[in-house]
């Protein structure tokens, strides 16, 4: 993984660049015959991994067809196998995938950052093994989940409470990059990738399987949608909502129990959604000093929790489907100006969700900041 000790990677990718096409059937042969390999899993591992611009796997590179593809889904394959084989459940694959999509642009590449190597651009000096044990694919994978066969330093299963962290934060965690960004980008890759390979990514599982003196955790499956373009499958949409609403002032007392301010219309707005959906987890006013612009200083915004990060739970997805319909559909009624939930954002103005990309202030990847554990209400 690339980190401040080397910037020789980077140019040696510009450099590489216009040979890629060329090595990439050599490189896909490379990684085919690997498949074969079976060597036992063995020692610990550090990852030390991510990609400069213009190398395999950065965000944004066109979708894989042909050869690469078919490379990229044999080793999804793979990967999923060893996942399967230790009982895992199929988030553990997903983010496996993602991360290997970042690293490697899922290729078993026999070169990288320092002395990187393979699916998950793994590092013989940092501890994962050597050359030949991490260009073995079945033994990349294994490190990569980790357990008490690696357990210095952690794979997935040995970070506690994986399982409730955002896809590309678990990623991060194992792979310590310098970009962590970049894992949660390519959920929609891994996922299409899952698909041709037939990998079923809602598998129940142990989420520390093949670790000793696990935390309790029990068997998880996985909760999240198949829809790839940030959620909001259960979304409702529509025509642009019309309509006059006058400049308010604040003066009426937060009716969450901030002790702030806010106009009569968000107090309105807080009445009608408790009558409407029960209790609810509410706050309105908040200073924001971090984002002077938003609409909750002004007392026009509420935040509304669902109690868990959406992507991970099927009841917060569900519950913040249902307050965010209904705030579009009452919006006419009560001057709802805009919605942010599960990655999306709706306004009045336009009557429609799109993708929401964080307004340059949030990390749209992060639960906050995406939006994933909250519904966020702005009157006019």
């Amino acid at each position: 993984m690339f980190d401040e000790r080397d910037l020789g990677r980077g140019l040696l990718a510009v450099a590489s660049r216009g040979v890629f096409v060329k090595a990439a059937a050599a490189l896909a042969v490379v990684g085919v015959a690997s498949l074969l390999m079976l060597a036992p899993f063995g020692g610990a591992s550090q990852p030390q991994a991510a990609c400069l611009p213009g190398q395999p796997g950065q965000v944004g590179n066109p979708i894989a067809r042909g050869p690469l593809r078919a490379t990229q889904v044999a080793f999804a394959k793979l990967i999923d196998q060893v996942a399967v084989q230790r009982g895992l459940p199929g988030q553990a694959t997903l983010i496996a995938l993602m991360t290997a999509l970042v690293e490697s642009d899922l290729q078993n590449l026999t070169y990288g950052d320092a002395d990187s190597v393979g699916l998950f651009q793994q590092r013989p000096g940092a501890g994962w093994g050597s050359v030949t044990q991490i260009m073995n694919p079945h033994y990349a994978a294994e490190a990569f989940f980790g357990g008490s066969g690696a357990p210095n330093p952690p794979g997935l299963v040995d970070i506690n409470g994986w399982p409730s962290m955002g896809y590309g934060d678990a990623a991060q965690r194992v792979q310590v990059s310098a970009y962590p960004d970049r894992y949660a980008l390519r959920e929609g890759e891994a996922r299409q990738i899952a698909a041709a390979a037939g990998i079923d990514l809602k598998r129940s599982g142990n989420p520390y399987a093949g670790r000793s003196k696990a935390p309790a955790g029990g068997t998880i499956t996985e909760g999240v949608s198949d829809d790839e373009d940030c959620g909001g499958e259960g979304l409702i949409s529509g025509q642009p909502v019309n309509g006059v609403w006058p400049a308010e002032q604040q003066t009426v007392t937060d009716p969450t129990g901030t002790g702030g301010m806010v106009t009569p219309r968000t107090a309105a707005w807080v009445a009608e959604a408790r009558k409407n959906l029960g209790t609810l987890s509410m706050s309105c006013w908040d200073a924001h000093v971090w984002n002077p612009t938003s609409d909750h200083p002004r007392g026009k915004a509420c935040d509304i929790m669902v109690g868990a990060d959406a992507r991970r739970s099927s009841p917060a997805r569900a519950r913040g489907d249902q307050i965010a319909n209904w705030a579009v559909k009452t919006a006419g009624q009560t001057g709802v100006r805009y919605v942010i939930w599960y990655g999306k954002i709706w306004s009045a103005r336009r009557g429609t969700w799109i993708p929401y990309n964080g307004g340059g202030v949030y990390s749209p990847t992060d639960a906050t900041g995406g939006h994933f554990d909250h519904v966020h209400v702005s009157v006019y």
